[in-house]
């Protein structure tokens, strides 16, 4: 019985230490290359969060406005408040995005974006460099709004 206890481990062994071999590394492996894309028209989104103006504050100066002013005439009434509104602007934070590729050109625009108010303005700046509007989506969120303007340009 030793015996054959014993040459079942010596024919075992050689089998246990070739399921643990470890196999070389190929030294002469291919590494691949991406290549930058042919296509003739590339992509960028511009999104902007748009954050709204306190409404409570304009509704408290309109009432303040209005017991103050209560001979004004009803025109020059409706024209202070409009200039109220208007100075009350939303706040926009608004973010280009080109993909992978990083140009001057992309560089420029997306240092450029911090100074935008509006969507608008980030259009007509997109448009300047030859950008074409395609598309937009307009997602409410919790209090705030987020715009996406897609754009497009042939290279």
């Amino acid at each position: 019985m030793k015996k054959i206890v014993l040459m079942m481990l010596v024919a075992m062994v050689p089998f246990m230490t070739m399921a643990q071999k470890r196999s070389k590394k190929n030294k002469n492996a291919k590494i691949e290359k991406i290549e930058v894309s042919n296509s003739s028209v590339e992509y960028m989104v511009v999104k902007g969060v748009e954050y709204p103006a306190n409404s409570k504050r304009i509704n408290s100066n309109e009432e303040r406005l209005s017991r103050e002013n209560e001979g004004m005439g009803e025109e020059e009434l409706l024209d202070i408040q409009r200039n109220m509104r208007q100075n009350l602007k939303s706040i926009f934070i608004i973010t280009l995005d080109f993909g992978k590729e990083s140009t001057k050109e992309s560089r420029e625009l997306i240092d450029q974006s911090i100074h935008y108010s509006s969507m608008a303005e980030a259009a007509n700046a997109a448009a300047e460099r030859g950008w074409e509007f395609v598309s937009a989506n307009v997602v409410p969120n919790n209090g705030n709004t987020t715009h996406y303007y897609y754009m497009k340009r042939n290279k």
